[in-house]
């Protein structure tokens, strides 16, 4: 099935060299003070007057009107050249320029300069020692950084023993190297917006002379631990999740569906999950940590309520065309399940052995193309083919719950990651992932009736698979349920087929479109449209007017007697296009 779808920097350099200090300005000396004049009487203090009455509220103004957007910052850079021995430094040292990458050419020009600082060499380093100071290397910068808060230590690492004093030149961040053994820690002011970066001088002063060497840092986080939702308890419908021992709801999440990720304050917490005013469960209190990700998974356990927290892997790089997953088994009632996955049933292998309800495995580094997922429940096998690519798509993270739905074992994808989206995977039935522009928003599906739909390639609108009715008999009814958010208003569309009895004196069997639910859906009343006979591959579109929730049914019925044709009605390429004709 395919579907459509910082300017200059004023610079203060402090540094102890290891010959000399000089004094900068002569002393003054001060006069004698004069005499102490007398204090004036004070006046008596008034009485104070009584309080006014309050004013009446003023009515709140209109909503201004979003400003645009600002333009990209430019980055701060430093520039450093080497002085020789002369009138400038005696001794040789460095010259700092700073200055904005006006061009964004990533190169401090000429023509860009705000302010030239020198660093003189203190003694001639080849007088007291075999070579003169050199910086080597600077090791720890490869650590997280978080804005506000003081990393681990930085070793600056030089060709000489003894003690190293070192200063820093730069803007965005506070350093502490008050140890005098070449180490430091450094405390971001801010988070590094996208494409900008932190540049620094660092410089650092020994007994054998002084040396200078630029760094760079590209990321600081904010100071948050991150924490996603993911509600499986079929039990409860839309709930509120809050901290406990408070009412504000962190986020409003609905059954088979994720939230987040959410930026907490680094501490303990515990979860409160609250339906219709009422607090249907707690969390145990569990440690989240500055920079950690997490997931907290409510889910049924005996048909009881009962939660899981993970710690999610979103940092460690991935390999190319691998995709990381997790999975998570939390369908109750089922035994130990092994999952097997591949390019097709043919090519499925073995990715998780005996997994237990409750647990969860490592995760896994995958090669991408996964078109088959296949759980085995005690020899009782579940297949999910053709979901979308984007669900366990290259660079993606993702977790992988096996959970009940509906009687059955669904698989509900939860993305880490921007590179895909979250699923559902229905036994037999693949996901139908709507359309938005270069975006794909994953549908919730459903799917009811005397029979449920599956998934066929026999015959397809668009790309290799499409949907189709179940097989029914006289009297039933076979439906089909996709529900999926609309940002803004658009056209909605989806190609249909039939091969069924045609309409004679009543419409006896055939596909009916609704913008119902699946149970309400009827062939009689309130659809949108219906069809019959041999119908080939049709275009249908529906006008979304307003941003929201909307939820279409496919409805394939039969009459009290008579068959037709195959029985049977299809969809394929289903889109949505924003903006209104």
């Amino acid at each position: 099935m395919k579907f459509g779808t910082k300017q200059g920097i004023r610079l203060l350099i402090c540094a102890m060299f290891a010959a000399g200090a000089v004094a900068c300005g002569g002393e003054v000396e001060q006069g004698a003070t004069g005499p102490e004049g007398p204090a004036g009487e004070q006046g008596p203090q008034g009485e104070p007057g009584e309080d006014g009455a309050p004013g009446a509220d003023g009515e709140d103004g209109e909503d201004g009107q979003d400003g645009e957007d600002g333009v990209d910052g430019l980055n701060s850079l430093i520039a450093t050249e080497a002085i020789e021995p002369g009138a400038v430094c005696a001794n040789g040292g460095v010259a700092i320029s700073t200055g904005v990458d006006a061009n964004a050419n990533g190169t401090l020009d000429e023509d860009e300069i705000a302010s030239t600082e020198n660093v003189c060499n203190g003694v001639d380093g080849s007088l007291l020692c075999d070579e003169a100071l050199a910086i080597s290397g600077i090791t720890g910068l490869d650590q997280r950084l978080f804005a506000g808060y003081a990393s681990d230590p930085i070793t600056v690492e030089t060709n000489g023993d003894g003690a190293l004093n070192l200063s820093f030149i730069g803007q965005g961040a506070e350093f502490d190297a008050s140890a005098g053994d070449g180490t430091f820690t450094i405390t971001p002011d801010d988070i590094i917006e996208e494409g900008e970066s932190l540049q620094f001088a660092l410089i650092a002063n020994g007994e054998c002379g002084t040396a200078v060497t630029n760094f760079i840092i590209d990321a600081v986080e904010a100071p948050v631990a991150n924490i996603r939702l993911v509600h499986l308890f079929e039990g409860a419908g839309e709930v509120d999740v809050a901290l406990t021992g408070t009412t504000d709801a962190l986020a409003t999440i609905d059954f088979a569906s994720a939230e987040g990720p959410l930026e907490v304050d680094p501490g303990n917490y515990s979860f409160d999950l609250i339906a219709e005013d009422t607090v249907a469960g707690t969390t145990d209190p569990a440690d989240f940590a500055l920079g950690g990700s997490y997931t907290v998974v409510a889910y049924s356990n005996a048909g009881a309520l009962d939660f899981m927290l993970l710690e999610d892997d979103v940092v460690s790089p991935l390999a190319d065309d691998t995709f990381r997953l997790r999975a998570i088994h939390a369908a109750d009632g089922v035994g130990n399940v092994a999952i097997n996955a591949g390019a097709d049933e043919a090519s499925a292998a073995e990715i998780v052995a005996d997994l237990a309800f409750g647990a969860a495995t490592d995760a896994t580094d995958v090669a991408t193309g996964v078109g088959f997922v296949q759980i085995d429940s005690a020899g009782t096998l579940f297949d999910y083919v053709g979901f979308s690519a984007t669900t366990f798509a290259d660079g993606a993270i993702a977790n992988a719950f096996a959970f009940m739905m509906g009687g059955e074992p669904h698989i509900f994808v939860q993305q880490l990651s921007e590179a895909g989206n979250d699923a559902i995977l229905i036994p037999g039935l693949e996901t139908l992932p709507v359309s938005i522009g270069a975006d794909v928003l994953n549908a919730t599906v459903r799917t009811g009736g005397s029979a449920e739909w599956y998934v066929t390639d026999e015959t397809v609108s668009a790309g290799d698979f499409s949907a189709t009715s179940g097989d029914i008999g006289h009297s039933q009814t076979s439906w089909i349920e996709v529900t999926f958010e609309a940002t803004e208003p658009g056209v909605f569309a989806f190609d249909w087929s039939v091969s069924s009895e045609p309409e004679g004196y009543s419409f006896y069997d055939g596909l009916v479109f609704c913008d119902t639910e699946g149970e309400s859906c009827s062939h009689s009343s309130g659809f949108i449209e219906r069809i019959s006979d041999e119908i080939d591959w049709t275009n249908v579109t529906y006008e979304i007017e307003t941003a929201g929730s909307y939820t279409f049914t496919w409805l394939y019925r039969k009459d009290i007697s008579g068959s037709d044709g195959q029985d049977r009605g299809w969809i394929d390429n289903l889109t949505f296009t924003p903006g209104l004709p």
